[in-house]
């Protein structure tokens, strides 16, 4: 499928966009020209989110209106297999896209904040499910969501998606969640059975400059719940977190943080961080580092390569470990795969597939900004 046929619209009526009635998903949603049909891939995978709001006839600036009344078709989920040939048996396939509608709310649905609501990362856990890093740009809150997915044999899934915004409150109390005032929230990863969250070094808010990782609260992620603050005045039983889940576990050096992604590592978990006008790691520059687990507030380190020059808004923003190898995938679909140290050898990357022209009209139409190592049976 070309642009011009990518870009015709999306059954606008005089009175909006036509009620979709039919089963899985709007034809217009299906945007891969490269995919293999009918979800074949098996195995230890990679499984991304494209970040890029849903609706074609918009370029891509609002996601896809499934009715005109607020409910909305929102990211879709790709599973790729990098052992797989692209060019041959096909190596990625479409697994669905957000499904937005009353699971997120009736005041959501209501207030059209789903019309550019996206899932920002994901992490995967064998028991403890699949989980986005979720940001609602209407109101400017992040939290988190737990994804469903029906049938992980189909590329044609309605994921339901249920958000848990950060407990607001002033920066200096110790009740605010202590994700609420990051500018930029950007990597979410199990290690373990721990959930952890990332920020960006994003200075500009006035407030800390520095990035940070986030230990996610056990037992939200156990039992998840929400609660309506005494001081919202929406009153919205179906948007916030009960109590603050993130607690504080360490933190990057000014104007340096996490680039998109965090994962289990030596010695605990690696980070891929870049820096934002840092003198230490130069724009362009991603780079792992180490951040140790076994206790609070100990400084990440530099760790093995760094990924040079890339362009501003290209950034390795993925991350997953598939059949014990570490690839990265950058927001334009570059799949860079990590050779990490062995005995007479040292760290390796090197660019392993592009995927970015398996997509119909890539330019536009995608942003990958996280991704997690998952297990499909």
């Amino acid at each position: 499928m070309g642009l011009a046929a990518v870009l015709v619209g999306c059954g606008f009526g005089e009175d909006g966009p036509d009620k979709f009635e039919g089963d899985g998903l709007p034809p217009e949603v299906a945007l891969c020209e490269g995919c293999v049909a009918d979800q074949p891939l098996r195995g230890e995978l990679m499984l991304f989110v494209n970040t890029k709001l849903s609706d074609s006839a918009s370029n891509f600036t609002i996601n896809f209106p499934i009715d005109g009344e607020g409910r909305y078709v929102g990211n879709a989920l790709y599973l790729y297999d990098p052992t797989r040939d692209c060019a041959g048996e096909g190596c990625l396939a479409k697994l669905g896209n957000l499904w937005l509608d009353e699971t997120m709310g009736p005041i959501s649905v209501g207030d059209d904040s789903l019309r550019r609501f996206s899932v920002r990362d994901l992490a995967w856990h064998p028991d403890k499910g699949l989980w986005g890093l979720s940001y609602d740009p209407l109101n400017d809150e992040w939290g988190l969501a737990t994804l469903q997915v029906p049938d992980w044999h189909s590329s044609e899934n309605r994921i339901e998606t249920v958000r848990y915004a950060f407990k607001y409150g002033p920066v200096d109390d110790e009740a605010t969640d202590a994700c609420y005032w990051r500018q930029s929230m950007t990597g979410l990863g199990f290690v373990g059975d721990t959930l952890y969250a990332g920020s960006a070094g994003k200075p500009g808010n006035g407030l800390d400059a520095r990035g940070a990782v986030f230990t996610i609260d056990a037992e939200f992620v156990r039992e998840p719940s929400h609660c309506v603050l005494p001081s919202d005045i929406s009153e919205d039983p179906l948007y916030y977190a009960c109590d603050a889940i993130c607690t504080g576990w360490t933190t990057f050096e000014e104007k340096i943080g996490v680039a998109g992604d965090v994962i289990d590592g030596p010695g605990g978990m690696l980070a891929l961080v870049r820096g934002e006008g840092s003198e230490t790691l130069p724009t362009g520059d991603n780079a792992l580092y180490t951040v140790p687990l076994d206790g609070m507030d100990q400084p990440p380190a530099a760790y093995g390569p760094v990924v040079e020059g890339l362009m501003s808004g290209f950034d390795i923003e993925g991350l997953a470990r598939v059949q014990g190898v570490l690839y990265g995938i950058t927001t334009a679909g570059t799949v860079y795969k990590f050779t990490e140290p062995t005995e007479g050898g040292g760290w390796s990357v090197d660019v392993h597939a592009e995927l970015g022209p398996l997509f119909t009209a890539p330019d536009l139409s995608v942003r990958i900004r996280g991704a997690t190592g998952i297990v499909v049976e």
